[in-house]
């Protein structure tokens, strides 16, 4: 081996509540699943060896699966073999964290890189008692229970925002996905700014990609015989992904330029109240003609359906960054999406799409409706806007995402190695 290349690392990702073998929209995963799971695989490709820890929450499970050459996720048998509410995971952080201890002789790390609270909590005792270096990633941080919406989420569980704190103060380096989360850490807990790392995510530019001469030939001909365009839904059915939004936005247009909504995701283990009033709300409005419940979709199949739409929205409430606003980027689809969070930092508002400030509740879904009416109508600027993205789309990559996780790995493992 060269001795001026540095040694492949040995990296333990934690997941405690979701995961990487979970289809993106089902149960509690979601964007966070397809970013750890790629820069695992980007990292594994690169070299190095990496484990993600992951909860059992079914009898079927193996102990290790391997995913790739130098990539396997173990599953620990903490708490039951079934499904959890999201917030029932405080429960079992301590058994958890017990059991990273024990999987650890058998898969030893070079540190530790804990994704959302609930694993950071879990894998802090272990860290300290092994000294390894801790590296937290948030993905989303808790908003006070009686804030708006757009301030984020609920703490499901008690200890989450006692936690999150914790965490901001405890863990060796912060790990932020966008500037907006970095502000988010730095403002709500008190977190320190040399302590905050921002790694920009990427996206499957070769899985998600323009339409192709066959598939673009079948839109056209679908269109010259009156077909509808399609604006599409991508996301946890949860109440933060404003989905009621979109249902009420479309319905504010004209029956005769109605676009057909195409809602992609399943809820979480406690949402089927919320996905029962996104039904009703279709029923309501007369739209059960021109509206599509897909369910969540594997992403080969997902990004078959995001390129076959004209129009990607995404009215979530609060986003740390929203990557499917950059998988439509990279389909060349563009982006309507609330100017919230990393939202802002996904979509170039009038060139890869357009963002649309909060407004009142009464007001948003006029404005919604007269931002996608108005780029529907409007094929060249629809196709500009389009191209736009996709060359946005291509700036990043998993590898690049990867690249700058490592350094933030190694800048880390240095640091712990001049303290002790």
């Amino acid at each position: 081996m060269d001795s001026a290349r540095p040694a492949p690392l040995r990296i333990g990702f934690v997941m405690l509540h979701t995961s990487p073998l979970d289809v993106p929209g089902t149960k509690d995963a979601g964007g966070m699943n397809v970013v750890v799971r790629a820069q695992a695989e980007a990292l594994a490709h690169a070299g190095h060896e990496v484990r993600i820890f992951t909860r059992r929450s079914d009898e079927e499970s193996p102990e290790r699966v391997q995913l790739a050459s130098g990539l396997t996720v173990v599953h620990l048998a903490a708490g039951p073999a079934r499904l959890l509410a999201k917030g029932e995971h405080e429960a079992v952080m301590a058994e958890f964290g017990e059991l990273l201890d024990v999987a650890l002789d058998r898969d030893p790390v070079d540190l530790l890189h804990a994704e959302h609270w609930f694993s950071g909590i879990a894998a802090l005792p272990v860290a300290r008692r092994r000294r390894l270096p801790l590296v937290q990633s948030y993905h989303s941080i808790a908003a006070p229970p009686d804030s708006p919406l757009g301030d984020g989420e609920r703490p499901e569980s008690p200890g989450r925002q006692a936690g999150e704190r914790r965490l901001a103060h405890e863990a060796d380096l912060i790990i932020a996905v966008s500037e907006a989360e970095r502000r988010t850490v730095l403002e709500r807990l008190a977190g320190d700014p040399e302590r905050v790392r921002v790694v920009p995510l990427g996206v499957d530019t070769e899985l998600f990609h323009p339409c192709v001469t066959d598939e673009c030939s079948e839109q056209r001909d679908w269109f010259s015989r009156g077909g509808r365009p399609e604006a599409i839904v991508v996301g946890r059915l949860h109440p933060l992904k404003g989905f009621d939004l979109v249902i009420d936005a479309i319905a504010a247009i004209p029956a005769d330029r109605r676009p057909v909504l195409r809602i992609v995701g399943a809820p979480p283990p406690d949402g089927d109240a919320h996905v029962r009033a996104l039904h009703e709300a279709v029923a309501r409005h007369g739209m059960l003609a021109t509206t599509a419940f897909d369910g969540a979709l594997r992403r080969r199949e997902l990004a078959e359906r995001i390129r076959s739409a004209s129009l990607m929205l995404v009215p979530s409430h609060s986003e740390t960054f929203g990557l499917v606003a950059l998988e439509a980027a990279a389909s060349g689809i563009p982006v309507i999406a609330r100017a919230a969070g990393g939202l802002r930092e996904a979509v170039v508002d009038g060139d890869t799409g357009v963002l649309i400030p909060s407004a009142d509740a009464a007001e948003e879904p006029r404005l919604w409706a007269d931002a996608i009416a108005a780029l529907l109508a409007d094929p060249v600027e629809l196709g500009r806007m389009g191209a736009a993205a996709r060359q946005h789309a291509l700036r990043r990559s998993w590898a690049a995402s990867a690249e700058r996780l490592l350094a933030v790995y190694r800048e880390v493992i240095a640091g712990a190695r001049a303290t002790a």
